[in-house]
């Protein structure tokens, strides 16, 4: 695809852009949030025509087993036996089709397009069967009725099942209706606009309005965070309203005694450690650890000069024997709660994997406690509704030390409603329009 956009009409660069972005996410194994920035730049696309590719890659990623099916259903051809990138076509034009206000006849003229403009280099033969291809799968969507009550909860949502089965089992532990699952599923599959923490100045941001429950929250509705001068100068960064929430919580956490120590354990890229430094009191050092060096640099760019930035390995204690008052350990974990904003994930995640990371969290939490004072509190987080990497680990953990207590957790979320009946928070896209971030309060006795 090199030098594409010198070849494609200019007023389809946004699909083009999804294309690539698709191939990224697909070939090289990029995040999409993260690869999203530098296809925008290649294509020169902001505004609406950067909305329209985010919408349309980001709508792929997110429908992608139910478009395979869709697909297939129109195809002679076995789709693993079609070329990828042609797939990735199909695909752009069946989410046009159906969940855009695209015109039917204008998805398949632009995928044909697509699919032409992507075959330099092969003969001439080769062009028109996959343009064809492509035109002929495309209108049979345009004609056919797909029968949605056919496919399983997991394949109609594109989850994977296993996925579809832990949402299940953390709803009904969290006291939900099993009829709140396809409302999730939904949820996770709706595009969301992006937040920012507004950190200092002006919060009165051209093209936001006010998150539904941080004070520090703005929605981007007509902006992109590239566009935005706020975020581009430092003064606020780009993030889901439920992680602010979670350090507001560590801030409102209240340890017995006078305090002069707090640690986040895992704190990379940085999100929350930067909203922490800013409230950090006078005479409190701010530790924040992150295991990865990269991460660390990135860190170093957003978080506040209150925070003293270290390297090493959090089960290890590269704190040395120090001993604080406020612990947060935002676990490494599946991110299955972040799926709407990271749609890629849920085709790499694994159960197996999944389930690996639970001796790494208990590991953590126990590091946690043991460099907690008598009377400090430890904040343990996940950007998961997981069972077994949220309250499986806690309860594991409670039971093998004596010298932790769980706290009711609710109270740090003011204002915040449904929240079921404690002492754990968990946060849902579906309830509060937020990642489902889940935050256990446990204090040093």
């Amino acid at each position: 695809m090199e030098e594409a956009t010198i070849a494609f009409p200019i007023g389809d660069q946004p699909r083009l852009a999804a294309l690539e972005l698709l191939r990224l996410v697909r070939d090289d194994g990029a995040y999409a949030n993260l690869a999203l920035p530098q296809v925008l730049r290649k294509y020169k696309l902001n505004g609406r025509d950067a909305a329209f590719t985010v919408e349309l890659a980001y709508g792929v990623l997110r429908n992608q087993i139910l478009y395979d099916a869709m697909a297939q259903n129109c195809s002679t051809r076995a789709l693993v036996d079609v070329e990828p990138e042609v797939v990735d076509i199909l695909r752009l034009g069946i989410h046009q089709i159906y969940a855009m206000r695209v015109p039917d006849h204008a998805a398949v003229d632009t995928c044909g397009s697509l699919a032409r403009v992507t075959s330099r280099g092969k003969d001439a033969s080769h062009v028109k069967a996959r343009v064809g291809f492509v035109n002929a799968v495309l209108r049979c969507i345009t004609r056919t009725e797909f029968d949605l009550d056919t496919l399983s909860l997991g394949n109609r949502y594109s989850h994977q099942d296993w996925i579809v089965s832990a949402f299940e089992e953390a709803l009904e532990r969290n006291g939900l209706a099993s009829s709140e699952l396809e409302r999730l599923l939904i949820a996770n599959n709706m595009a969301v606009d992006p937040v920012i923490a507004v950190r200092e100045g002006e919060k009165d941001i051209p093209g936001t309005i006010p998150g539904r429950w941080s004070e520090q929250a703005r929605i981007l509705c007509d902006v992109i965070p590239l566009d935005v001068e706020q975020v581009r100068d430092g003064s606020a960064i780009v993030q889901d309203e439920g992680s602010q929430l979670v350090a507001q919580a560590f801030l409102l956490a209240q340890p017995t005694g006078a305090e002069s120590a707090w640690l986040d354990m895992c704190a990379g890229p940085g999100g929350k450690a930067a909203l922490i430094s800013d409230s950090v009191p006078a005479g409190v050092e701010f530790i924040a650890v992150e295991l990865h060096q990269h991460r660390v640099d990135l860190m170093s760019k957003i978080v506040g000069p209150a925070a003293s930035l270290i390297t090493g390995d959090a089960r290890e204690r590269p704190w040395g024997n120090r001993f604080f008052d406020r612990v947060l350990l935002d676990a490494p974990c599946s991110g299955l709660g972040a799926l709407r904003r990271r749609p890629e994930a849920r085709w790499r995640k694994t159960k197996r994997e999944t389930l690996a990371l639970t001796d790494l969290q208990e590991d953590l939490l126990l590091s946690a406690i043991d460099s907690t004072r008598i009377g400090g509190v430890i904040a343990y987080v996940t950007c998961s509704p997981y069972v077994q990497e949220t309250w499986a680990v806690v309860e594991s953990v409670l039971e093998a030390r004596s010298n932790v207590q769980l706290e009711d957790a609710r109270g740090l979320f003011p204002g915040v409603s449904d929240l079921g009946e404690g002492p754990y928070v968990q946060l849902w896209p579906h309830i509060h329009g937020t990642d489902a971030m889940f935050f256990a309060l446990l204090r040093r006795v």
